[in-house]
């Protein structure tokens, strides 16, 4: 038992004296990013999920995304490419291009999407929430606040801009 307690006592003296575990294994950022997926809460039960693998920033972001919304068999759902992203902190804003959908007169629209990636608490918003049935694409990197609540899942945003470009 003391040759244990030995043990971990030298193990967290080198980990405090080498600046720790975390900051050795996790690499400053050299680009932002959205990645995850999650379903959001409805009260009457609809299932809405949202996936988002974006990188880089504004219009040389890539990536992709898929969203999907039913309530029981009625529904839709569309995918695409990220063609924008900047990340503010915990807040990231991207928009893409919806190259697939169960609706053709989507294809070629440019969505936004908001998250706020807030722990075990995270929130979405999207574009098309006032005009739902719109085909008119949004400008790059433009959506909505993130008013939707997520249910269940994880969203992580990393914060990066080039040096100088922030005071």
């Amino acid at each position: 038992m003391k040759r244990a307690v030995l043990a971990l006592t030298a193990a967290a003296a080198v980990l405090i004296t080498s600046g720790g575990a975390a900051s050795a294994s996790r690499p400053k950022p050299t680009e932002p990013s959205l990645v995850g997926s999650a379903r959001l809460w409805r009260a009457a039960g609809d299932d809405i999920r949202f996936t988002f693998d974006a990188h880089g920033l504004g219009p040389d972001a890539r990536g992709t995304f898929r969203i999907s919304h039913y309530l029981g068999t009625e529904g839709a759902w569309f995918s695409g490419r990220i063609d924008c992203l900047a990340v503010g902190g915990p807040v990231a804003v991207a928009t893409g291009i919806i190259t697939a959908s169960s609706r053709k007169e989507f294809i070629g629209v440019r969505r936004g999407f908001t998250v706020y990636d807030h722990g075990r608490h995270d929130r979405v918003g999207y574009s098309w929430v006032i005009d739902p049935g719109s085909t008119e694409s949004v400008p790059l990197c433009v959506s909505g606040a993130p008013y939707e609540t997520v249910e269940s899942g994880d969203f992580r945003t990393v914060e990066w801009f080039p040096p100088g470009v922030l005071p």
